[in-house]
């Protein structure tokens, strides 16, 4: 720690002395009107349609039909006024009154029929899969969305917003309609191309300096300033800045007004007090949704429930989140902060954990569990299976440090039940295979628990087909409840079909949470204020590309103004001769998962964690 400070406190003397290489020697962006974020990749594309690389395009230039604040659950209408069921096969958008383009054109339920069929078109999306027959224009401001039979209620509230894998932004049709939707993944919207970004928020996108950065500008004339009100910041611009190091720097520099970097947030508040962060409190980032450690259900021992209940009880969370990655205690069912928030009260988790589940680190009690199996141990203390030592093949990624830790920790925690584990590590894609193709014993991921609604979580991970259900989990019972959960938008059913799948997941253990993965946030008061926080979660403290929709613009459309505004015209500068500070982290890009990467799941239609790394 005392050797970072030091390292942080020398980069800033050599940085006064010698000077950092300024991103912009120009005064054009007056301090107290510029917010000032960062993306550790450059900004090299800006096509709206597969989220580009530029925070901002979905949600400030573009925008959905609503957002979706992933903190709170909430699903917050936005060109949409509302929304409902007028038939059982027949979902009706109502649009707001009075909304326009960048241009001046109105925005019309055509607009949104164009947008959702170019979507389709461009293969983006597959809404017939869903069993959308039909898009159906009633008048300027309504779109019925038809459906062949009943449709999946749960997944097509989903489309409302954007985001992995699901959902459009609403795109002009007079802009769009001369543009194959075939050449569009091959576009950059950068050149000439960004003729083509007109949008309907609040934004517009100005300039993009290759390499360097991303400016917006403030849509002046935007229909939501008479819902919403008027952005604060006259522009946004997104600098380039490629680790944690640099972003500790800048943000001690006061350079930097938000960021999703993982820096040493308490010596960073030593040295500028006007940092904060989501927590006030140890772990300071905010926690998220649980990493969770898969049986493969398909291979014994592990296709015994009762045998994955005594690994449950055996796995110490506390130990985990001490020695392990920052982190909090997870709960015994797999839903994030937000779910948990939403849901424990009214499902009666307390005594359905009480009742079904298990109590972590009760070590006697898994003991019992094995005993009971006939999983006896042999002279060297291993317990046995069918005459043979039960040794488990854990598999994680590489190059996740906090995954290692924790399997590590998880090793040693099964090793006092008399279980050998062996850890497999292979790089990010190597290990997806092993999770596809079922070549494993344990696992470590969060894919199914970052997730927007409770559906989606179980869906994920225990339906049949489920897209992070890598363990093979299939029990006949939950499949029909997920069925008829699909069915139903009413709230009191919802609950119902929710405790009674946190039932069967705390009875049959198809996975066992064991940490709460963090996401790394920190904000700068200086020009900026009203950040989101623990107290006031408005928005969700994710500054990268591609999660506008999912809270990031609620974030950046809700800052105000510090009462004592600068009046400096100073450009924030990044270091290009970089301090080397022992910052713990391994994290790298922001597109979407630092080093363990989102293409891979993007590819599986499964929701990226916003996860950094800790060396």
């Amino acid at each position: 720690m005392k050797r970072y400070l030091a390292l942080a406190v020398m980069a800033l003397m050599l940085g006064s002395v010698f000077g950092f290489a300024s991103v912009s020697a120009t005064s054009e962006y007056p301090r107290n009107e510029t917010l000032y974020t960062a993306n550790s990749a450059p900004p090299t594309n800006a096509n709206p349609f597969q989220g580009g690389n530029i925070i901002g395009l979905d949600g400030l230039i573009f925008e959905p039909l609503a957002m979706l604040n992933f903190m709170t659950g909430e699903l917050k209408p936005w060109l949409a006024e509302s929304w409902k069921w007028v038939k059982p096969n027949v979902f009706e958008v109502k649009l707001r009154p009075g909304l326009k383009w960048q241009d001046g054109q109105p925005l019309t339920a055509e607009d949104v029929k164009f947008s959702y069929e170019y979507y389709q078109e461009i293969g983006l999306r597959n809404w017939t899969k869903l069993g959308l027959k039909e898009i159906k224009v009633v008048d300027d401001r309504t779109v019925d969305f038809i459906f062949n039979g009943t449709p999946n209620y749960q997944l097509w509230q989903l489309q409302l917003f954007y985001g992995w894998g699901q959902g459009a932004l609403i795109i002009p049709e007079h802009i769009f309609k001369n543009i194959d939707p075939k050449q569009i993944p091959k576009m950059t919207f950068l050149g000439d191309e960004q003729k083509y970004l007109v949008g309907s928020g609040p934004y517009k996108l100005k300039e993009v300096v290759q390499q360097q950065k991303a400016i917006l500008v403030r849509n002046d004339n935007w229909w939501g300033n008479k819902v919403f009100g008027e952005p604060a910041p006259k522009y946004i611009i997104q600098l380039y800045v490629k680790d944690n190091s640099q972003a500790a720097n800048m943000f001690i520099k006061g350079d930097l007004d938000v960021g999703t970097y993982y820096i040493d947030i308490v010596q960073a508040k030593k040295q500028n007090p006007n940092l904060v962060s989501w927590l006030e409190e140890p772990p300071y980032f905010p926690p998220v949704a649980p990493v969770l450690l898969y049986f493969n259900t398909k291979k014994p021992p592990m296709d015994n429930p009762q045998f994955r209940r005594a690994i449950a009880m055996a796995i110490n969370p506390e130990q985990i989140t001490k020695n392990g990655p920052i982190s909090g205690k997870p709960a015994e069912i797999p839903f994030g902060t937000g779910l948990l928030q939403k849901w424990a009260g009214k499902i009666g988790l307390d005594d359905l954990v009480k009742e079904y589940g298990w109590q972590y680190g009760n070590i006697a009690e898994a003991n019992k569990i094995l005993d009971e199996l006939g999983m006896k141990k042999n002279a060297d203390g291993w317990r046995t299976y069918n005459g043979k030592v039960i040794e488990l093949h854990l598999v994680t990624c590489a190059g996740c440090s906090d995954w290692i830790s924790t399997a590590e920790i998880i090793q040693n925690q099964l090793r006092a039940l008399g279980i050998k584990v062996v850890i497999d590590k292979y790089d990010w894609g190597a290990m997806m295979e092993k999770y596809k193709k079922g070549d494993f014993d344990l696992g470590l991921h969060w894919a199914g628990t970052f997730q927007p609604t409770a559906y989606a979580v179980y869906n994920a991970l225990m339906s049949k087909d489920g897209s992070a259900n890598f363990g093979g989990y299939y029990n006949p019972q939950a499949q029909q409840i997920l069925d008829e959960f699909a069915k139903t938008t009413d709230p009191n059913k919802e609950a119902q079909y929710i405790k009674q799948l946190s039932e069967i997941w705390l009875k049959d253990v198809p996975a066992v949470p064991v940490y709460m993965a963090t996401l790394f946030y920190e904000a700068n008061t200086k020009y900026w204020t009203n950040w989101p926080n623990e107290k006031n979660p408005y928005g969700v403290p994710i500054f990268w590309a591609k999660y506008g929709t999912w809270g990031t613009a609620l974030a950046l459309l809700g800052v105000k103004p510090a009462s004592a505004t600068q009046t400096t015209s100073s450009q924030p500068s990044t270091s290009t001769s970089q301090p080397t500070t022992n910052t713990p982290s391994t994290s790298s890009t922001s597109s979407g998962g630092g080093i363990c990467g989102p293409a891979f799941i993007v590819g599986l239609a499964v929701l990226p964690l916003l996860l950094r790394r800790r060396r």
